[in-house]
C-alpha cells in the first residue's frame, strides 16, 4: 500500500485545502487543511496564522495538517513549531473534535522519513478532541493521555518503536476505535506480541470496539494472541490488514470459535494460502482478503515477508 493521495474526508466532512483568505467561507462544513508547497516559503505557522484570522474559523470541527517544510525544505523538519502554535492559540479552535497530523502522501515524503516531534500538549489543549490521527512515527510521542472525549487513537508509522506503543496503551481514555501500524524493522520497529499483552488481557479500553493491529511484521503471532484473547468476546471490528499474516494466524483465529461475534474481519495484504482463506471464510460473516502475496525465497533457507508500508 502507498499513500498517493491526499485527505479527501476527514470526520465525516470534506477537506478543503486553506491557503488564503476566502479560500473557506463556512467553516463548520468543512475540514480545513492547512499544508506547505514545496520551493515555496510559506511554513505552516504562516498558513496557520492566516487562518486563525479568518471570521468564523472558531465553528471548525475537524482540522487536517498536511506536509510540513521550512525554508522549502521538508528532510528533518518536525511539526512541532506549528503545534505549539496551535495550542498557544487553541482559543481559535474551542469546538474541534477531530485533527489529523501528518496527511502527507509518499511523492511529498515517505512514511518513514516524515519527521515528528512531541505531541502531548494536543490533550490539555483540545478537551473535546474526539479523534486523533497522527502519520509518521519518526520521533513521534504522545506523552501521558489523560482524555475524557477521546473515542478515536490512530498511528501510522513505518516503524514503531516500543515507547510509542506503550504511550497508545497506556492511554487513559474512552476510547471506541484504537488503529496501530506497526511497521518494519528495517524503519524502526522493534515491538513484539510482548508489548501487546495488557492489550490482549482485556483489562484495558472496556468501551473498545474497533481494534486495528496493521502492517505488522509478526501478524502470525498477533492473531494467535488474539484467539486466545477475552477481547474477541467484545469488540466488533477486528483488522489486521498490510501485514504478514499466513495460514498459520489465520487458522488459529479460526479455531478461536469467536470469530462469529464480530461484524467484520480485514486480513487484507495477506500470505495466506487457499486453506487460511478458507478457513476464515468459514469462521466470519464478513472478511475481506484482498491482495494475496507471495512470499520472496532468496536462496537463503528462510522465506521473506513484507507489511504494505515500510519505506
Amino acid at each position: 500500500m502507498v499513500m498517493y493521495e491526499n485527505m479527501k474526508q476527514f470526520a465525516g466532512k470534506p477537506v478543503t485545502t486553506f491557503q488564503k483568505a476566502g479560500d473557506i467561507t463556512d467553516f463548520a462544513a468543512t475540514a480545513p487543511r492547512v499544508r506547505c508547497e514545496y520551493d515555496e516559503p510559506m511554513t505552516l505557522r504562516d498558513y496557520l496564522s492566516i487562518l486563525f484570522d479568518q471570521p468564523g474559523v472558531e465553528a471548525t470541527t475537524a482540522l487536517v495538517i498536511g506536509l510540513w517544510m521550512e525554508n522549502g525544505e521538508a528532510f528533518d523538519v518536525t511539526p512541532q513549531p506549528a503545534l505549539e502554535m496551535m495550542v498557544a492559540m487553541k482559543d481559535k479552535l474551542p469546538n474541534l473534535n477531530a485533527l489529523f497530523i501528518g496527511d502527507i502522501v509518499s511523492e511529498e515524503n515517505e512514511l518513514s522519513w516524515i519527521g515528528n516531534c512531541d505531541h502531548s500538549a494536543i490533550w490539555g489543549a483540545f478537551p473535546k478532541l474526539e479523534t486523533y490521527t497522527a502519520r509518521g512515527g519518526n520521533g513521534l510521542r504522545l506523552g501521558k493521555i489523560n482524555h475524557r472525549a477521546l473515542k478515536s487513537l490512530t498511528l501510522e508509522t513505518g516503524g514503531m518503536a516500543p515507547p510509542l506503543l506503550h504511550e497508545a496503551l497506556q492511554a487513559n481514555a474512552p476510547l471506541q476505535h484504537l488503529e496501530l501500524w506497526l511497521g518494519d524493522e528495517n524503519y524502526g520497529a522493534n515491538t513484539s506480541v510482548a508489548d501487546l499483552q495488557n492489550l490482549f488481557s482485556g483489562d484495558l479500553f472496556p468501551e473498545l470496539e474497533y481494534l486495528g493491529l496493521k502492517n505488522s511484521q509478526y501478524s502470525d503471532d498477533i492473531a494467535e494472541a488474539i484467539a486466545k484473547s477475552p477481547l474477541l468476546d467484545r469488540i466488533k471490528f477486528l483488522d489486521l490488514s498490510m501485514g504478514t499474516l499466513t495460514d498459520k494466524g489465520a487458522l488459529a483465529l479460526a479455531a478461536s470459535g469467536k470469530l462469529d461475534n464480530l461484524s467484520g474481519l480485514d486480513v487484507s495484504h495477506h500470505y495466506m494460502t487457499e486453506k487460511g482463506m478458507a478457513a476464515l471464510k468459514g469462521a466470519v460473516k464478513n472478511v475481506v482478503m484482498q491482495e494475496q502475496n507471495e512470499p520472496d525465497d532468496w536462496g537463503d533457507g528462510e522465506m521473506h515477508y513484507y507489511v504494505a508500508v515500510g519505506e
